[in-house]
């Protein structure tokens, strides 16, 4: 059992490792946790709680995804009762996390929808940003996932697969997929929304990942132009072909997958949602293979 304590694991590994990046620590963190449980996948995410002292997790109907509530040094999870299965698989890695993460002996810590894949260059420490790279180490583990994406064709067939043998959203999976992508790579889920400077709904982005190798940024609420191939996907059309991204700040061109995968919020209204893979046209192979 893991004892609650002034110093995160973090801040210790921070010390111990100067200069290695905070989400390489932390994913180092969460595999070991991984590791003390003896997990396979699809992995029990509520022993991984139990082994950081975390002695309950409840539903309840919540605007908030999840959240972690330290009641006098008694821990314990909320998770949204409404959420779906894989969904709150990941809210439960995410405050697991938190265990491990700067600040969560003294405040209540709540997870909402994920942002950009990691923060910008010079930002200060993103703790809700490490708790989900966190989270998926702990829900779809390296050691076992990267043989699976080793294995899997491009595109939402084999993210599709991959997500159900780990009990996974499609999101965690293909973020997951281009965290350990050693070929530029992107994913991006996007959403209708106005703007400040424009009222007309346009097809947004509402949270991007990017593989390592690519020095970009991908921002929230970035637009997709109409006539865009990833466009096509809210229309319920299969999309995988060679296209320019520079609407998504990318230079050059990608093979990109993009489907649509509609979903219920929290007040059962139908949210068309569009997510889009892409891989540098130079690394990939031809759509349909």
């Amino acid at each position: 059992m893991t004892a609650i304590r002034r110093l995160s694991a973090l801040e210790e590994a921070m010390r111990l490792r100067p200069g290695v990046a905070p989400d390489v620590l932390i994913e180092t963190l969460a595999e070991q946790l991984t590791l003390d449980g003896e997990v396979e996948p699809p992995v029990d995410m509520r022993l991984l709680a139990s082994l950081q002292s975390i002695i309950e997790i409840t539903q309840t109907v919540s605007s908030h995804s999840g959240c972690l509530i330290n009641d006098r040094g008694r821990l314990r999870i909320e998770l949204c009762a409404t959420d779906s299965a894989v969904r709150q698989n990941f809210t439960m890695g995410h405050e697991i996390c938190h265990t491990l993460l700067p600040g969560f002996t003294m405040t209540t810590n709540f997870r909402c929808n994920p942002g950009a894949s990691k923060p910008k260059a010079g930002a200060e420490l993103k703790v809700e940003w490490l708790a989900d790279v966190g989270a998926s180490e702990l829900l779809l583990p390296r050691r076992f996932v990267q043989d699976s994406f080793a294995g899997a064709q491009f595109g939402w067939d084999s993210i599709e697969t991959v997500a159900a043998a780990y009990g996974a959203s499609l999101a965690a999976t293909a973020r997951r997929y281009v965290r350990l992508s050693a070929m530029p790579s992107f994913f991006a889920s996007l959403e209708f929304a106005a703007s400040r400077s424009n009222p007309q709904p346009e097809l947004r982005v509402t949270s991007a990942s990017w593989s390592s190798g690519l020095e970009v940024f991908i921002p929230r609420n970035k637009s997709v132009p109409r006539e865009h191939p990833i466009f096509q996907a809210t229309q319920g059309e299969y999309v995988d072909e060679i296209t320019d991204m520079r609407s998504l700040c990318l230079s050059g061109g990608y093979r990109v997958a993009a489907r649509p995968y509609p979903y219920n919020n929290h007040e059962g209204e139908s949210v068309m949602r569009v997510l889009a893979l892409g891989l540098a046209a130079t690394a990939a192979g031809r759509p349909g293979r």
